[in-house]
């Protein structure tokens, strides 16, 4: 059961996936270019990274990080530093397009976490097949700007094939 857990979970990743290379796509394409979006993107990721390390040394648990990376006042300032980043590079564009680095954020965490309870070609497989389900049913919808590209059976096939394929390296054992 706990397996079928985390593999829902490598699932989930891979929606979220979707929904970053959608955001990303319409970042890209309608505000900033490429290179822009793509340090949008990473400054979100630095943040939630380091949200969740400045809670931890709130909780008296510092990371395991050499000195000054271990430091409250550090790492707050470093937080700060990002946040005033994403907030400056976000001006003119939807604040919801900064969540694409949260993706980013939530795939290393989950690869860190996940890789070693299910094995790493369970978790690649699993978040492929996330990535695939959330893309086609964004593309559908022309999410956040981007082509509407409708769900055909031959999509639908590509999908259940790929969901296929991890019910075989889950079961290849």
């Amino acid at each position: 059961m706990t397996q079928a857990l985390y593999i829902l979970m490598a699932l989930g990743v891979g929606i979220t996936s979707a929904f970053q290379v959608s955001m990303l796509a319409g970042l890209g394409r309608f505000f900033r270019g490429s290179l822009e979006a793509t340090l949008v993107s990473m400054l979100a990721s630095v943040i939630g990274a380091l949200t969740a390390l400045n809670i931890q040394i709130l909780r008296g648990e510092p990371p395991n990080l050499p000195s000054p990376f271990n430091n409250q006042l550090f790492m707050g300032s470093l937080l700060i530093a990002a946040i005033a980043g994403l907030l400056v590079s976000m001006r003119g564009v939807t604040w919801y397009y900064a969540l694409t680095g949260l993706a980013g954020f939530f795939y290393v965490v989950a690869a860190s976490y996940l890789g070693q309870k299910i094995g790493v070609a369970l978790f690649v497989a699993s978040v492929t097949a996330g990535t695939l389900i959330g893309s086609v049913v964004l593309d559908h919808y022309g999410a956040f700007g981007n082509e509407v590209r409708q769900v055909t059976i031959v999509r639908a096939v590509g999908v259940v094939a790929l969901v296929l394929g991890v019910v075989l390296v889950r079961f290849d054992r």
